[in-house]
């Protein structure tokens, strides 16, 4: 069981993944020096930021009194002394932040050359888009197709090797086979595998099945050399030693999840819902009741017959006075 950290660089937008550093030692060294076992290449990194150690008490981290200082979990950490580390702290450093994870399966620890493959990508990271000056390539060394270079592209991807037309880097030599070899371009760095060619793939001379490649690295396939440039090492290298920068370091924060779009129904409900709410609602208006009793309806026909009889009454007496 050992130690994980997953690390990224916040001084660009353009990062498409973690870095991953795996340990089974107890001390981890972080900086920007070559020898530091997480390399990080800029100068708002100190040459020896940081140590993570584990003790009898779990890990710690000690930040080494640096120019922009350590922060765990968002809270500065005071340099020189030892401030606990739990599982899943975010640690933020010189404008990178590392995911802290203990107590995972560890089958290798990362080499030395895994380190420098993934400083240098960590270099590339620091820029929206990275400069042409930045990005590797493999270079043609000998044979008819000498001089020839083709760009590596980002990761994941992979490209073969071999005389058949088809393939990415097709080679006039009669010693390939028709699909001899890959690069294999993964986030930890560019691998060159053996695809059991015929005549193998050869390292200083040495048959290899495959090999992570170091800047200026030479493998022969069939009879034609090929050279692996990564010019992102000269980048690193030169960082290495030198004053620090005091800068306002960047925080990375993670994209907020999009919202889910509406369903058909739930657009259907809210439109009608909308409507609803766009049209206000109109009562009837109501007058209130007179006061009284109520008629029933054999009182209307006494009221009836008394008016009639009224009337003849009147009409009598009318008829009287003319007589008279």
């Amino acid at each position: 069981m050992g130690v994980r950290l997953l690390v990224r660089s916040c001084w660009a937008s353009g990062s498409e993944g973690d870095a991953v550093f795996e340990f089974d030692q107890s001390r981890i060294t972080i900086g920007r020096g070559r020898g530091a076992d997480v390399r990080l290449p800029h100068r708002g990194v100190s040459v020896r930021h940081a140590t993570i150690e584990h003790t009898s008490r779990g890990y710690t981290l000690v930040d080494h009194e640096t120019t922009n200082g350590t922060s765990v979990q968002g809270g500065r950490v005071v340099g020189g002394r030892p401030k606990p580390l739990r599982e899943g702290d975010r640690i933020d450093l010189g404008g990178f932040t590392i995911l802290f994870q203990s107590n995972v399966p560890i089958a290798q620890s990362t080499s030395r050359e895994r380190t420098s493959s993934l400083a240098r990508r960590l270099a590339r990271d620091s820029f929206d888009a990275v400069p042409d000056d930045l990005k590797p390539q493999i270079v043609v060394l000998n044979g008819p197709t000498e001089g020839t270079v083709v760009p590596v592209p980002e990761p994941p991807a992979r490209l073969t090797i071999g005389r058949d037309d088809a393939c990415d880097l097709a080679l006039r030599d009669a010693d390939l086979s028709r699909v001899h070899a890959e690069i294999d371009v993964r986030f930890d760095g560019v691998w060159v595998r053996d695809l059991e060619s015929k005549n193998g793939v050869y390292f200083a001379e040495r048959a290899i099945d495959d090999r992570l490649l170091d800047d200026r690295d030479e493998v022969r396939v069939g009879s034609t050399v090929l050279r692996f440039e990564d010019p992102a090492a000269a980048s690193v290298q030169a960082l290495e030693e030198g004053e620090d920068d005091e800068v306002e370091v960047p925080v990375w924060e993670p994209e907020p999840e999009p919202e889910p779009e509406p369903s058909e129904a739930s657009d259907a409900s809210g439109a009608a819902g909308s409507e609803a709410a766009a049209e206000p609602d109109v009562k009837p208006e109501v007058k209130p009741a007179r006061p009284g009793r109520s008629v029933a309806p054999a009182d209307i026909v006494i009221y009836v017959l008394a008016s009639v009889v009224f009337a003849l009454s009147v009409l009598g007496l009318i008829w009287l006075l003319r007589s008279g």
